[in-house]
């Protein structure tokens, strides 16, 4: 069925039911919010996307994957954290992290510490904090950039 739902930065937006991620625990700091739809910004690139409450119309964040910019990005989930979002394996899932974008791209940052996993099957997420000392809050572009 075709909904619709008023985005932050897109206006009126037409959706699939199909399409809404449900996160049973919400996001970290946003635990109330439950359903987002991943909107793909542009439609040549398919690597950032913006990740839109359905309840917050002013809650939105830009989105990567972040294999797109990081070849050395290698995020180990538990099993446990696989089975909340009831995926067999990490072929099941899709990956994004959260940015902080600006006009200059060398002072963008992206989130690889936490990031959201995706079900690809149920759309099921969950966001994860990964216990791996290389991966930051605030990982800068630039540094992928200079590599």
């Amino acid at each position: 069925m075709i909904k619709e739902c008023s985005t932050k930065y897109f206006g009126n937006y037409s959706y699939n039911e199909e399409s809404i991620i449900l996160f049973e625990s919400g996001l970290f700091g946003f635990e109330q919010e439950k359903e987002f739809l991943l909107i793909q910004l542009d439609s040549n690139n398919e690597n950032v996307l913006c990740l839109q409450s359905l309840k917050d119309t002013n809650l939105a964040f830009f989105t990567v994957n972040p294999f797109a910019f990081s070849e050395d990005y290698h995020p180990i989930l538990t099993d446990k954290e696989l089975e909340v979002i009831e995926a067999k394996d990490m072929s099941d899932v899709a990956i994004y992290v959260i940015c902080s974008m600006t006009d200059d791209i060398s002072t963008s940052t992206a989130n690889l510490k936490c990031p959201i996993i995706v079900n690809t099957h149920n759309n099921k997420a969950l966001q994860v904090i990964l216990d791996n000392p290389e991966y930051q809050f605030r990982h800068s572009f630039s540094e992928e950039a200079k590599s």
